[in-house]
């Protein structure tokens, strides 16, 4: 079990890790929607690393957490939506790309909008939801083994209505987007060049498409594992709701501790899995790769390289040159010993004739 823990600790924090580069590139291209969503996969992940070592052993003698894990189960109860709302977010904005009415340059009251519905798609339900949890949280949180600080909501009607709606709505918008994406890419396939040479976004074919291929690959784990939450919560029994009871300062404050065994939800390995993908489809593309250059120029290590691949380049100049001239004198002596050979053949034909 604990091997399990070991291996979460690991990938969480290589999950982090790798989510650097791609920020910083996306930063540098101003693409909000990709912004974000590295944002709440990093977050969640850098919450999963700090917390598997926090309260990776013995849980009922860990920390309590108090007002750490306050501000944490905020994000945490919002992480899964902001980062389902940022893949929308993304996937309408390609889906906009492929557009054939769109106007070739954009105003800046055309901008503001953009970035207006881009930040309500990225932060508008997570802000929501981190607002109006404490309406229906019947306790300060839960402390569970490995994952450490979980929020606590209550078993009533409007928990659906205020907190757990809001993922699958999420999950169904960006499935419409990224499925809209794939029926235009499908229309405009042989126009797919032009159209990306033409807007206004200055991407490029390659940009798109990986975007476009990690924010679907998101979504095919997502949907189901958002639905399967959602129809859980939905099969729970439904209590009266009240506020004195859910809000009762002789409960409220008790923190309760779970242990697990060293064991991990499932939910937190998609998310490590999405973290340590951002590496794989934005790290080593050819903006990635300039990007690279330029901090190793910023650096003063550019000297360096050149000198190593001055010093790489001499070296095979010298090992094809003793190649060559191995095989020269290998070929040198093959034709010296034939003639040899020839020689000697021709010397016993003169003793026959004798």
């Amino acid at each position: 079990m604990y091997s399990e823990l070991a291996l979460y600790k690991t990938l969480s924090g290589f999950a982090v890790a790798a989510s650097i580069l791609p920020l910083i590139w996306h930063v540098k291209s101003k693409n909000i929607p990709a912004i974000c969503l590295i944002m709440w996969i990093g977050i969640f992940n850098a919450i999963s690393f700090l917390n598997a070592f926090i309260w990776g052993g013995d849980i009922f003698k860990a920390w309590d957490g108090k007002v750490f894990c306050d501000i944490e189960i905020k994000f945490i109860i919002a992480a899964m939506t902001g980062e389902m709302g940022s893949i929308a977010a993304c996937a309408r904005n390609l889906a906009n790309i492929m557009r054939d009415d769109l106007p070739v340059v954009k105003t800046r009251a055309e901008k503001r909008r953009q970035l207006i519905i881009d930040l309500l798609f990225c932060f508008g339900a997570p802000v929501w939801m981190m607002s109006i949890h404490y309406v229906i949280q019947p306790g300060r949180y839960w402390l569970v083994e490995v994952m450490g600080c979980t929020p606590t909501v209550d078993n009533s009607w409007p928990s659906i209505v205020l907190v757990f709606i809001w993922p699958p709505i999420s999950a169904l918008a960006a499935t419409y987007f990224c499925i809209l994406v794939f029926i235009r890419l499908h229309r405009y396939q042989n126009e797919f060049e032009n159209i990306i040479s033409n807007s206004t976004n200055k991407t490029t074919k390659s940009r798109f498409l990986r975007l476009y291929i990690y924010c679907s690959g998101l979504i095919l784990f997502l949907l189901p594992t958002t639905f399967y939450t959602f129809y859980r919560e939905l099969n729970v029994e439904r209590l009266p709701y009240d506020w004195k009871l859910i809000h009762d300062p002789a409960l409220w404050a008790d923190i309760y501790k779970i242990p697990t065994n060293g064991k991990v939800a499932f939910d937190r390995w998609i998310i490590i899995g999405a973290g340590l993908l951002l590496f794989v489809f934005f790290g080593f593309g050819q903006d990635a790769n300039t990007m690279y250059k330029a901090w190793i120029v910023k650096a003063g290590l550019d000297k360096y390289w050149e000198r190593m691949r001055k010093n790489k380049k001499e070296e095979a100049r010298k090992r094809h040159f003793v190649s060559d001239w191995s095989s020269s004198t290998k070929t040198e002596k093959i034709t010296t010993s034939g003639i040899m050979g020839s020689a000697g053949l021709n010397s016993l034909g003169d003793d026959d004739d004798e």
